[in-house]
């Protein structure tokens, strides 16, 4: 039996950055795209059939090594995919594989379709990440930590994934997926915000970047009537197991589901814009 996947966040947690999202993020993005694109604001990427979400993970994971991982970029879009001059679209997500040891983009970026994601050209992801860039990052600047307010500090662009996270997280999938009589169906990305609180887990370590109140993703299953559905929730008394196994065999940063820039850099990434 495995630990805990790097990715696993607990349910109590879990349940607060959404509420954090909702209570804070939400109204002003739901504001944002209800004028300009007369629709409500997503909350959510589902892959409805889990085998789809394994063999999107596994392309990006076979792309990449050890040291390099995956960025994804919060980015916006019109409805009909296009990007229409004075509006900011929807909130959406585009990832795409790293590499080097400055963890560069590949270039090929990869876009949400309505059941899993596919490569678009590197022109329109770009124009997509420019959006969320330049209307609805500027707006989040208010919900922002008050220390993060104080120092200038700008709202998340784009969250890093270590290979290790990607592969413990195709991991945990299949084999959720091939347990008999397996619950899971399919496989969710849910936007999130840190809450105003440090999360320990398993047990307290110094905190080396500050997360507080910024926006993020969460990963979840999902089952046959289409709800969110967690490690815990899918078998008790393997969870508790697995959990003392994370717990005494700590291997590593297991609180978050990535890492989001800023912090720990503002560096500029290649869809980044000009600032």
């Amino acid at each position: 039996m495995e630990p805990l996947p790097s990715t696993f966040v607990t349910k109590q947690e879990s349940n607060k950055r959404a509420q954090w999202f909702n209570d804070y993020k939400y109204p002003i993005l739901n504001i944002l795209t209800s004028l300009q694109e007369g629709k409500q604001e997503n909350k959510k990427l589902d892959f409805e059939n889990i085998k789809v979400a394994i063999d999107f993970f596994k392309l990006l994971r076979n792309s990449i090594k050890e040291g390099e991982g995956v960025r994804v970029y919060f980015a916006s879009k019109s409805d009909d995919g296009s990007v229409k001059e004075g509006k900011c679209g929807l909130l959406t997500l585009i990832f795409n594989a790293t590499t080097g040891a400055n963890n560069s983009d590949v270039k090929n970026y990869y876009a949400y379709n309505g059941k899993t994601f596919d490569k678009i050209p590197e022109d329109q992801a770009r124009a997509w990440v420019h959006k969320y860039q330049s209307v609805k990052q500027p707006g989040l600047f208010e919900t922002l930590s008050e220390s993060d307010r104080l120092k200038g500090n700008r709202e998340t662009k784009h969250i890093w994934f270590s290979f290790a996270q990607m592969d413990q997280t195709i991991k945990e999938m299949e084999y959720q997926v091939s347990k008999p009589g397996s619950r899971v169906t399919g496989f969710g990305i849910r936007f999130v915000s840190y809450t105003d609180q440090d999360y320990w887990f398993p047990k307290p370590e110094p905190l080396k970047y500050e997360r507080r109140q910024r926006l993020t993703i969460a990963f979840t299953f999902i089952n046959d009537k289409k709800e969110d559905i967690g490690i815990e929730d899918l078998d008790g008394d393997e969870f508790n197991e697995r959990l003392r196994l994370t717990v005494n065999r700590f291997i590593g940063d297991t609180f978050d589901t990535g890492i989001p820039a800023p912090p720990p850099s503002d560096t500029r990434e290649e869809l980044d814009l000009e600032i």
